[in-house]
């Protein structure tokens, strides 16, 4: 669960992507509404949320890595002006993360899931 909130923290900051088209920090916050949706939709079938969690970070995990380390180095005003602009985004994110993560934190798949973050 730390490995989640973590990963939506940095990842919801970034600025700048190699290789990626448009607002970097747009695209930030639509992959954490993806995998947020991911495990939302499936927080009543812990096996299933590992399976499409591990689908989704197979997809999408050199982004989210491209993300985090295009977040090293910004200043604490920077990361602070883009918590501002997409705080209600990420709250919805929190919340459904919050939610089904908490049902299925011990489920093995979704611990495996995790990990590829």
């Amino acid at each position: 669960m730390k490995r989640i909130l973590a990963t939506l923290a940095i990842v919801s900051l970034s600025f700048s992507v190699t290789g990626c088209k448009g607002d970097p920090a747009e695209q930030a916050v639509k992959l954490m509404e993806q995998m947020a949706d991911v495990m939302d939709k499936n927080k009543d079938d812990c096996d299933k949320m590992g399976d499409e969690l591990a689908k989704f970070m197979e997809s999408n995990g050199s982004k989210i890595a491209d993300l985090k380390k295009a977040d090293e180095g910004k200043s604490a005003e920077e990361k602070k002006k883009m918590m501002e602009k997409y705080e209600e985004r990420m709250k919805g994110v929190m919340m459904k993360v919050m939610g089904a993560g908490m049902k299925c934190k011990d489920n093995k798949k979704v611990q495996d899931a995790m990990k590829k973050m």
